[in-house]
């Protein structure tokens, strides 16, 4: 990746990561297990984001998250009003292609899962993935809202 997408990504990670990320939009009443569940999560975010569907993005996101994205969006000097016009705007402003979207999001390893505890309606998951050629540790915090698992901030994460 160039110097241009580098800054985008750094961007949208900013608002996707610093500022929180990843959730699941399964409903329990499928009878999918919360830890199947969690796990979906990162796939549906990746996915979404991957495809620039951005309200799909959002629908895995907590409604403190959705709002942390969008107050995110504001310090960067994009006026939004809600989640997936947030993004929109950010990757706009950042010129990031469809194809650099997908090249950043879709074309990830695949996520090694080292722990998720569940404590009611609150997670904390701890993975590894790759992302833009880099690998990461991250530790989210997710909860169910509406009986779906949705990521609502990330505790911490680790790069090389």
């Amino acid at each position: 990746m160039g110097d241009g997408m580098s800054a985008a990504f750094r961007i949208l990670c900013a608002c996707l990561i610093s500022v929180a990320v990843c959730a699941c939009g399964s409903s329990s009443s499928s009878g999918t297990s919360d830890r199947a569940q969690i796990e979906h999560v990162f796939v549906a975010l990746e996915s979404s984001m991957a495809k620039g569907d951005y309200a799909g993005a959002c629908n895995e996101l907590s409604a403190h998250q959705q709002s942390v994205v969008v107050s995110g969006a504001a310090a960067a000097g994009v006026s939004a009003s809600d989640c997936s016009g947030a993004f929109s705007a950010l990757i706009k402003k950042a010129g990031v292609s469809k194809a650099q979207l997908n090249q950043a999001f879709g074309g990830g390893g695949a996520f090694k899962f080292h722990s998720i505890v569940i404590h009611g309606n609150q997670a904390t998951v701890k993975y590894t993935t790759t992302t833009g050629g880099k690998t990461f540790t991250e530790t989210d915090a997710l909860v169910k809202q509406n009986g779906a698992w949705r990521a609502d901030r990330t505790i911490s994460r680790t790069g090389s």
